[in-house]
């Protein structure tokens, strides 16, 4: 039997409730024509079984559970649910609401009572969609809550929005001439993502059909969340991308019984093996294999494949043209929902370049390419080797560290090619002084390691040894140039010094390290002594480093004293470490370290800053014409820009730069002499004074030394000792003449005694600092000993 219509009646009122349009199953269920219809008030029409309350008539029946009997033209009471519902999405229409109409059960047939009593608003927010009825103006009319999560919009704001604005604006001229064909030809569906409030996106699939509301003409429909099938378009365009682009090689078979016939090749795959999809599509991809050769390999892929498993193997094929290329095979299953292997995947890569390569990048693994001597992996392999062999033989082997000294500063003088030839003349030289069955190695930059096997005793090492460090610092010419080198020597002796590689490497880098500290170019044999020595070393560089951040240095200052009136005039700023466990840490020990590790540009640095705010107190008691020395590294000397660092250093704390002097000494001076000269130049540029420390001890030209914009020189404190030595005499009393005759002023430092004190005024010596006057004191008693204007004894 075919269903008829479902009687749903829809009215149109104003909030009085007088009827403005209606639907003809109104007229149908009613009995009423329009003309009998138009001008009556709903109440005329519907009879409420409860009253309205307080409030206009119709807006108190919005959103409630209303019934009544609808009083019908020939006088039939028929039972109805009543559904009101505002129509302020029409802005033609304020203030006016839909009225639902639905015969209760009883007043149809079973069936149709089945559907009247079904909660259709419950039904519409359930749909595993987006719900909506749009007017021919393109407003919301009806729509469920998923829309409103969709749009991230509260109910009220969407029936003002045309609903093209809830779409891409590339996308907008496309929904509404797919809405307006739903009115033309009655449907219409589409793909479109919509677009949040706060920009979230959702891709749908919508759906629209033509009906209407009364006399309303509209479009309803629905929309299906396809964010995740897009998610997975977009993933196979991405994977199919990928396996077109891909470098390797990539065939694809169908499982066809115990066949695999090709189905795709990807361009690579082409351009290997110079075969074409249109070539061999639907063959099996071992036509492809060497007769003969491989077997094994093939058959394992056989069973493999046979048993739907992955498998990897390495085998030969023939291209096109006949040529055999090798190949690292990967091939995998691919499996369907019902768990059935349908299809393999399998992957080429050409390694065939890699295999003719093998041997020689065997050999580049195990030597340095620079001077073909063995590198770090082959000189382990054969120390452990020579280990286990002096240990079962009870013979002495040795193991030698050859640091060449001093090489950086050979690359930045003669070059990095010169460099490279000092490097290979002293890889022959070791040959040349080494068995056949001895190793040379190289390990690093400018290391060499010297693997010395069953030897009678440790003497006659001890002369290989010397002999080749002599060897080492002969003369090499490169670069047009004759570069003197040489090197510092660390030995460990196996089995005595460890029993493995890594013990005796250690021992002998301890050893090489002990050489360095020793005075370079010299050989020392390792130690329990020595190793204590290194390890202490050690610790102290660890611990250095947190001193500087701890805050556990701190400066004193030895005051420097005007020879003429006694008065003091300045003083050095001596830095002194505080250790919590070990107590105070003399300069001499941890200074080298920090020059070493490069921890003395912090250091410097900081002792800068602390000086400066010494120079600051000192200005707040009003003292003038006080200086503050400041001794610099090489280090520092050397670091970029350290000009404007300083001079940032001066401007934060608002020092008169000519209060700070900077000493450096004379080997600074003289080891890059045009270098120095461009620093002290912006260092005197600032204002700051220099001074040249520890003068007398260096080999100094004249020429330089009168070129350098220095203001005073220090007389190192060997040449006061003794002062009734002539030769000493002779030497002071000349470092003061030229001083003087160079325009510069000379400080002697190290001033113990009356005698010495003497001697220099005596000879016109200008400053001095010393125990005589005053050790170095701190940043409070130096402005206590200056504010009450202690002098020198007469």
């Amino acid at each position: 039997m075919n269903l008829s219509p479902l009687p749903l009646a829809v009215f149109v009122v104003d909030a009085a409730g007088v009827l403005k349009s209606w639907n003809k199953a109104c007229e149908q269920l009613a009995g009423y024509t329009a003309a009998d219809i138009r001008g009556m008030t709903i109440d005329r029409i519907i009879a409420f079984d409860e009253p309205a309350g307080g409030k206009p008539r119709m807006a108190a029946r919005v959103d409630a559970e209303n019934v009544g009997t609808v009083i019908c033209a020939d006088g039939r009471r028929l039972p109805v649910r009543v559904m009101v519902a505002p129509q302020s999405f029409d802005p033609d229409q304020s203030g006016t609401y839909s009225v639902i109409v639905v015969p209760r059960a009883g007043q149809l047939p079973p069936r149709y009572a089945l559907i009247q009593d079904l909660p259709v608003d419950d039904l519409i927010e359930a749909l595993p969609c987006v719900f909506y009825v749009i007017d021919q103006s393109g407003h919301l009319l009806l729509w469920n809550r998923q829309l409103e999560e969709a749009l991230e919009m509260d109910t009220e704001d969407l029936p003002t929005t045309n609903v093209k604005f809830f779409f891409d604006e590339k996308d907008r001229a496309m929904i509404v001439e797919k809405i307006l064909r739903a009115f033309e030809d009655g449907s219409s569906h589409h793909e479109a993502e919509l677009v949040g409030k706060h920009g979230k996106r959702t891709a749908f699939l919508f759906q629209c059909s033509r009906t209407s509301l009364g006399n309303l003409p509209c479009v309803f429909g629905t929309g299906l969340d396809i964010t995740a099938r897009k998610h997975a378009e977009q993933g196979l365009l991405v994977r199919e991308r990928a396996i077109y682009s891909s470098l390797n090689a990539i065939v694809i078979t169908l499982c066809d019984g115990n066949e695999h016939r090709i189905e795709y090749v990807n361009p690579a795959f082409e351009q290997i093996t110079g075969y074409t999809l249109a070539d061999i599509k639907g063959r099996n991809p071992r036509f492809m294999g060497l007769d003969g050769c491989d077997l094994d390999e093939r058959a394992r892929i056989r069973a493999a494949l046979g048993r739907k498993e992955g498998v990897r193997s390495v085998l030969r094929n023939v291209r096109k043209n006949g040529e055999i290329f090798w190949n690292d095979l990967r091939i995998d299953p691919v499996v369907n929902l019902d768990g059935e292997v349908t299809h393999f995947v399998g992957v080429i890569s050409d390694i065939t370049e890699a295999r003719h390569y093998e041997r020689r990048l065997h050999h580049l693994a195990h030597h340095d390419p620079l001077t073909g001597l063995a590198n770090r992996t082959l000189l382990q392999e054969r120390l452990h080797h020579a280990i286990e062999h002096a240990t079962r033989h009870q013979t002495v082997g040795a193991l030698a560290f050859l640091d060449l000294d001093n090489f950086k500063h050979i690359n930045d003088n003669f070059g990095h090619e010169a460099g490279d030839a000092v490097l290979r003349e002293i890889a022959g030289r070791l040959r040349e002084n080494m068995r056949e069955d001895d190793t040379v190695a190289r390990v690093g930059g400018d290391e060499f390691v010297l693997l010395i096997c069953d030897q009678p005793d440790i003497e006659r090492i001890a002369d290989l040894l010397e002999r080749i460090r002599r060897s080492v610092t002969q003369p090499v010419v490169a670069a047009g140039q004759e570069i003197v080198p040489g090197t510092s020597i660390g030995v460990s002796l196996f089995p005595n010094d460890g029993d493995n590689p890594d013990k005796i490497m250690r021992a002998a880098d301890s050893a090489m390290y002990h050489a360095k500290t020793m005075g370079k170019n010299n050989c020392q044999f390792y130690s329990s002594e020595l190793n204590q020595i290194v390890h202490e070393h050690l610790l102290l560089e660890a611990s250095l480093g947190r001193a500087i951040r701890e805050h556990e240095l701190v400066l004193g200052y030895q005051p420097k004293v005007d020879l003429r009136t006694g008065k003091v005039v300045g003083a050095e700023a001596l830095v002194r470490w505080q250790h919590p466990v070990d107590g105070t840490i003399s300069p001499e020990r941890f200074i080298p370290v920090a020059e070493e590790t490069g921890l003395i540009v912090p250091l410097g640095e900081w002792v800068i800053d602390e000086a400066c705010g010494a120079l600051k107190a000192m200005d707040a008691l009003a003292v003038d014409d006080f200086v503050i020395s400041v001794n610099l590294s090489a280090r520092q000397l050397r670091q970029r820009q350290f000009a404007d660092r300083l001079a940032a250093t001066l401007a934060r704390h608002g020092i008169n730069p000519g209060k700070l002097e900077l000493e450096v000494t004379e080997s600074q001076l003289m080891d890059r002499p045009e270098e120095a000269m461009e620093v002290l130049a912006q260092l005197k540029a600032l204002g700051v004074r220099l001074s040249i420390d520890d003068f007398g001890t260096g080999y100094s030209s004249l020429s330089h030394l009168q070129k350098f914009p220095v203001d005073f020189i220090k007389i190192d404190r060997s040449f006061l000792r003794d002062v009734p030595h002539d030769g000493h005499l002779v030497i002071t009393r000349a470092i003061i003449a030229l001083g003087h005759n160079l325009k510069l002023k000379v400080i002697a430092e190290g001033v113990e005694t009356r005698e010495q004190l003497t001697f220099l005024r005596d000879h016109d010596c200008d400053q001095m600092q010393g125990y005589y006057f005053s050790p170095a004191l701190s940043q409070q008693t130096l402005q206590e000993m200056v504010s009450r204007d202690a002098r020198l004894p007469d």
